[in-house]
């Protein structure tokens, strides 16, 4: 069975419910789908301050970090960041950051690639998070697979990329009933790459 790592920078819970879904949905798929975060220091700090925060913070803090193996392991692999002034987390690009040998020796070349993001504010700020982890896969030589243009689902406010969840000015609005029906058909997609 080919392997899926979805790896996560959550502090509201939202990358945390998305990455969840998508990797129940990829399950439902015949994918070995496998859910991981990037190690994050300060989690208990926003968990103190934060009652968004505070009501994943055990759920988030049971995943077992990613590290480079978990790359070179999988078939595919999919990022999902918080928006932070149209960028990723600093722990996300703290966790990409290691990857620099793996782009010098290409060993993810070839490999898929798709992401996410929770955004506080817009989707256009959203789908420059979204760019840059795209630029990321680029530089690793992996194959990125788009959300795409789909006019078949009733409303649709989704960059082309991947997928953008709007959480409010306090992360407050969880992923809804909505962003589920776009997660089944971006796992549709994703998972006609690597199913067996």
């Amino acid at each position: 069975m080919k392997r899926c790592s979805i790896i996560i920078h959550s502090v509201s819970g939202n990358c945390y419910i998305i990455g969840s879904y998508l990797k129940e949905l990829m399950s439902e798929r015949n994918v070995d789908a496998r859910l991981y975060r990037v190690d994050d220091p300060d989690l208990h700090i926003w968990a103190n301050t934060q009652e968004t925060t505070n009501d994943f913070y055990e759920d988030i803090l049971a995943l077992p970090v990613v590290s480079l193996s978990t790359l070179l392991k999988s078939d595919m692999i999919i990022l999902g960041s918080p928006t932070r002034f149209g960028n990723i987390t600093a722990e996300m690009k703290t966790f990409l950051d290691t990857t620099i040998s793996l782009s010098k020796d290409r060993s993810l070349e070839t490999k898929f690639f798709a992401c996410f993001t929770s955004c506080s504010h817009s989707t256009c700020e959203g789908a420059h998070t979204l760019n840059a982890m795209i630029y990321w896969s680029q530089a690793m030589g992996m194959l990125h697979i788009p959300f795409g243009v789909h006019e078949e689902i009733e409303y649709l406010d989704q960059p082309v990329a991947g997928i953008v969840h709007l959480a409010g000015k306090e992360d407050s609005i969880r992923p809804s009933d909505r962003l589920g029906k776009e997660m089944e058909v971006y796992a549709d997609i994703l998972s006609a790459y690597i199913q067996e």
